[in-house]
């Protein structure tokens, strides 16, 4: 005998009664007449922790218990064992429960690491450059608005480079409109930037920095590395599955510990670590296949990082990798 309560399905009155499982069928006890129901129109609600079962009856009917043990045991003796019975056994252990978070844990660490730059880098090779431009409409402007001031170098100098630039770019044939611009680039110094549409542009205080022209020329070779290997389309693509991730797993982000939240913007770090990579690569290959001197590239970025190649800091928070493993300096001797 199972004891609980009976509800008729007419009203939110409640008798106390029990119920007996038989070979075939239920029988309901303590009401004015025995209630005989056939197992075969029962439902019997799924083990959830010690939350009260309750058995679906013909009519709207429940019957309802807090005996849990019996109806598991009732239940299997009737042979209406079910597939929700194997997954409270399983998460009543915690072994397997803590083996299962460790299984998910990684499955998803390696999807977000390795799983989603693939499907990011598979989607930027099929989608037409006519994405990148739209992702780079207006950008230019916005920048030229809020972050940049207009260039104070010579309209001779830049004509030079821009000349120089059109040779690079003129054997590419990706799709992509490559320009070169110059501004002022203000409190952000000697830098270079790709947008997407293939718009490069470089601050006075970078062209004042570098040395000789192979220096500049090295600069932008790494730029146009990001433009070629589609680094915005796939770091926004990549981005959006990193966080996709997070709050398929985590919830709303928005509300876990500092911790959790901040583990896209480490990977997304190290994305654009990884990108910056490419483009490094690209950069020497461009240069050896042009006779450009590899020691050009050491140059201007040790003499833009101030000389320092250790590495210091908080190289796991750096969008970029560190200069001492881009670029051998004079400090490494």
């Amino acid at each position: 005998m199972i004891t609980g309560r009976y509800f008729d399905g007419k009203s939110s009155a409640s008798h106390d009664a029990t119920l007996e499982f038989g070979a075939d069928a239920v029988t309901v006890r303590g009401l004015a007449q025995d209630l005989v129901v056939p197992l075969a129109q029962i439902d019997i609600s799924d083990r959830i922790a010690n939350i009260a079962r309750r058995i679906a009856l013909p009519g709207g009917a429940l019957f309802e218990t807090a005996d849990n043990d019996a109806v598991d045991r009732a239940r299997d003796a009737a042979g209406l064992q079910t597939k929700a019975a194997l997954v409270h056994w399983l998460e009543s252990r915690w072994p397997i429960s803590l083996a299962a978070l460790a299984l998910v844990v990684i499955a998803a660490f390696s999807f977000m690491r390795w799983g989603i730059p693939a499907v990011a880098s598979w989607t930027a090779r099929v989608l037409p450059p006519e994405v990148d431009r739209a992702i780079g409409s207006g950008t230019l402007e916005l920048l030229d608005e809020y972050v940049f001031l207009a260039s104070d170098l010579r309209i001779e100098r830049q004509r030079e480079l821009q000349a120089r630039f059109e040779q690079m770019t003129a054997p590419l044939r990706d799709g992509h409109e490559y320009r070169l611009e110059f501004r002022d680039g203000g409190d952000i110094g000697a830098n270079a930037f790709a947008l997407p549409s293939g718009i490069i542009v470089m601050t006075d205080d970078l062209v004042a920095e570098a040395r000789s022209d192979d220096e500049i020329v090295a600069v932008l070779a790494h730029e146009i590395g990001h433009v070629r290997g589609r680094h915005a389309l796939r770091q926004m693509l990549e981005a959006a599955g990193v966080s996709a991730m997070s709050v398929a797993l985590l919830g709303d982000v928005s509300s876990i510990t500092g911790v959790l939240n901040a583990t896209p913007v480490l990977l997304n770090a190290k994305i654009s670590r990884d990108f910056e990579t490419e483009a490094d690569h690209f950069a020497r290959q461009w240069m050896r296949e042009n006779g450009v001197p590899q020691a050009s590239f050491d140059a201007i970025l040790c003499r833009i990082a101030g000389g320092k190649s250790d590495g210091t800091g908080y190289d796991f928070l750096a969008t970029h990798p560190p200069t001492r493993e881009r670029a051998k300096c004079e400090d490494d001797n």
